[in-house]
């Protein structure tokens, strides 16, 4: 069995990554943050302009849209390694909430996804899913369409069909949004399954929390090889290494259990439902950890808004909550594993 993405999958993603490190560094990601409220109709705000086209051109916005509808055709395992990149990068695009959408309608197939995927794979339409017709809405300011679920199953709307208010965050790059759906709008997505999607999107944010811990990883490794103190760098501090070496150890342990996710998922495994939570219980641990560790090796410039890394902390914490807490995952692991 291979866990790994194969190679044309990493490829992809460091093709991605050589466009993000171009286009989304930190000071077109501040500037994105500081566009919240700028904009008449909010639809751009906390967003990098015309970024998304770009990823679209790269396939990134198709990654799970079948080829024959335009888009990359990938699995769970193949788009994994997008979602690290997004995360290393903060990145203020609804990467993950498109492609989560795009597997639903993939996998239900009918009407609305014949009609909507080749639009998603053109970079032409966003995605957002939500629980309930009047419910928070991660990517919600930016949608098209909304994916909402409810105990009647899955139904889609058009965002001619819903409300949107933009909701304050402290991560503005998340585009997020209240909406309330018209009574009696939308057309249900028959055969949806939305626990595989809750698991899809369990592993795709944990994939994003694996990309923001080695960020954080990076920039703490860079200032405390900087910074000095008694005419030493701080790195140099068998204390500091050895936070730093923890939190090293921590991601590297959580990215293999998020690949072993992706692979359950794409393959829909008995275990498909426990590894999903596995993972997001232990990237978000190690996005956490690395959160913590950076922000000491910074001291007190981390907590200030003039320096980059609180934009890195604020994306962790703000993707912690998504999906489910790291308690709630790990309560799920142990009724999945009591078989209670």
């Amino acid at each position: 069995m291979r866990l790994q993405p194969d190679e044309d999958a990493l490829e992809f993603a460091a093709a991605v990554r050589d466009l993000l490190s171009q286009t989304c560094d930190a000071q077109a990601l501040r500037a994105a943050w500081d566009s919240v409220g700028q904009g008449a109709s909010g639809r751009d705000d906390g967003r990098v302009p015309g970024l998304w086209k770009r990823l679209a051109d790269m396939g990134v916005a198709g990654l799970v849209v079948p080829e024959e509808l335009g888009g990359a055709g990938l699995d769970l395992t193949g788009a994994l390694p997008v979602f690290v990149e997004a995360g290393r990068a903060a990145l203020p695009e609804p990467v993950v909430g498109t492609s989560v959408g795009a597997a639903l309608l993939t996998q239900a197939g009918g009407a609305v996804a014949h009609e909507w995927l080749p639009r998603v794979a053109a970079g032409e339409a966003v995605l957002a899913l939500a629980d309930g017709h009047d419910a928070l809405v991660v990517g919600g300011q930016w949608a098209d369409l909304f994916l909402l679920g409810d105990n009647d199953g899955v139904r889609a709307v058009a965002r001619d069909d819903v409300d949107v208010d933009s909701a304050p965050s402290i991560d503005p790059g998340l585009g997020l949004a209240r909406v309330r759906v018209h009574a009696g709008a939308g057309a249900p997505v028959d055969n949806a399954d939305g626990r595989r999607a809750f698991d899809w999107a369990c592993v795709a944010v944990a994939g994003e929390l694996v990309g923001l811990a080695r960020a954080m990883l990076d920039r703490a490794v860079g200032y405390a090889k900087v910074r000095e103190q008694f005419g030493k760098p701080i790195g140099s501090f068998q204390a500091v290494k050895h936070q730093l070496a923890d939190v090293f150890v921590a991601t590297s342990f959580a990215a293999p259990v998020v690949n072993r996710a992706a692979w359950s998922v794409a393959h829909d495994l008995p275990t498909r439902s426990r590894d999903a939570s596995h993972a997001k219980y232990a990237a978000g641990r190690a996005a956490a950890q690395a959160a913590r560790t950076a922000l000491q090796v910074h001291a007190g410039i981390g907590y200030t808004y003039e320096n980059d890394l609180h934009m890195w902390l604020k994306r962790t914490w703000s993707l912690a909550s998504q999906w489910g807490t790291t308690d709630w995952h790990k309560d799920r692991i142990a009724r999945e594993l009591l078989g209670g």
